[in-house]
């Protein structure tokens, strides 16, 4: 119980100590002698804004954050705009001096902007909202009523624009659809280049060879694990066993809990300075590294659970047998309607047992003596 209040502490107290980053320190500044002029918040710093509603005014002197379920912007950002949510709404009034990233279902575009790098399933560039310089859009449905000054990069099933539009885009329209779609023309006022893009169905023989592959790198993967750990690492293996057996439902919690606030607290390290997006970084690689170990750890788990019933301490068996379990739990996880929830599963409590055993202090046979006194 000592290993687990530890982890959870430590868990808790990152988070909590992160939260702050989150908030944006401003004053409101009047911009005027005149009593009546409402305040204008000039913020000269990067602001980072999670909440359920995002609502970013005044003037900023950074790049802007933001993730929600809504956000909307309505002042001006002297930088780029980070948007991640359900929505964003780019008020007439907003301008961004710098360059636009998004990812949302729904995207409306009022103001100005530079670039603009969208990934929406709707995009809706307003009547009288300008960009600058390029637009990239990844959508599902496109509308185009402001003004591109340059070029237009989009990946669509359909666009829609005004039939009497006119000089909409400036330079060329580059376009990537399922079928050629009929455009005003007077709208582009350079080339319009049609990319046709189909979807390929595998044929039998393709899915075959892909299964094939996997299984043969994933259990190569699994058997180099499994030999480092039996000869550089027994204790650890003593250790998961022990954790998966005897606390199964410590493991699973926090598991659980460290695969939801792990990739939190990197995506909060990672948006903030340059020196903390390298920590952010590394923490991803590692976090990546010890979910592509989850598999053969349970092997070495059902390997370990094999040798001890029957009796034999042999490394030759034990390797054996590991690589046994990780063909077993490989085709487990190919199983239809089922093998999604397996591979959750290996992922999910894998990690809390490699978290639980890492951070044991006592041996194994520790633990044994302790409880048996």
């Amino acid at each position: 119980m000592r290993v687990t209040k530890k982890l959870l502490f430590v868990m808790l107290a990152c988070l909590l100590a992160l939260a702050p980053i989150c908030l944006a320190s401003s004053e409101p500044v009047v911009m005027s002698n005149d009593t009546n002029v409402k305040p204008i918040n000039i913020i000269n710093s990067d602001i980072y804004k999670f909440e359920q509603n995002v609502v970013i005014e005044g003037s900023t002197n950074g790049n802007a954050f933001a993730m929600g379920s809504a956000v909307t912007i309505k002042g001006k950002v002297d930088g780029d705009l980070f948007v991640l949510a359900n929505t964003l709404t780019v008020e007439d009034s907003a301008v961004i001096s710098g360059n636009i990233f998004v990812l949302a279902n729904y995207v409306s575009m009022s103001g100005s902007a530079n670039d603009i790098y969208a990934f929406a399933q709707g995009f809706d560039l307003v009547s009288g909202s300008t960009v600058k310089r390029d637009i990239r859009i990844y959508s599902s449905a496109v509308k185009l009523e402001g003004v591109i000054n340059r070029d237009a990069y989009i990946t669509t099933n359909d666009i829609k624009m005004p039939d009497d539009a006119k000089g909409l885009i400036k330079g060329d329209l580059n376009y990537t659809s399922g079928q050629e779609l009929t455009l005003p023309k007077d709208a582009i006022s350079g080339e319009i280049k049609y990319n046709k893009y189909e979807v390929k169905t595998p044929s039998t023989e393709e899915i075959i060879s892909a299964y094939i592959v996997r299984f043969i790198t994933t259990i190569i993967y699994a058997v180099v694990v499994i030999l480092l750990a039996t000869f550089f690492a027994p204790k650890f293996i003593e250790k998961a066993s022990y954790t998966f057996t005897k606390r199964p439902f410590i493991s699973a919690g926090i598991g659980i809990l460290s695969i939801v606030l792990i990739p939190v607290l990197a995506i909060i390290l990672l948006v903030t300075t340059r020196v903390l997006s390298y920590v952010s970084m590394a923490i991803i690689a590692v976090y990546a590294l010890i979910l592509s170990i989850t598999l053969p750890i349970f092997s070495m788990i059902g390997g370990k659970f094999i040798t001890d019933k029957l009796g034999t301490t042999s490394k030759g068996k034990f390797i054996l047998f590991s690589i046994l379990c990780a063909i077993g739990l490989w085709l487990l996880q190919i199983i239809p309607y089922v093998g999604g929830y397996i591979s959750l599963f290996i992922y999910v409590v894998g990690l809390g047992v490699f978290l639980f055993s890492f951070f044991m202090r006592k041996d194994v046979s520790q633990i044994k003596d302790n409880n048996t006194k």
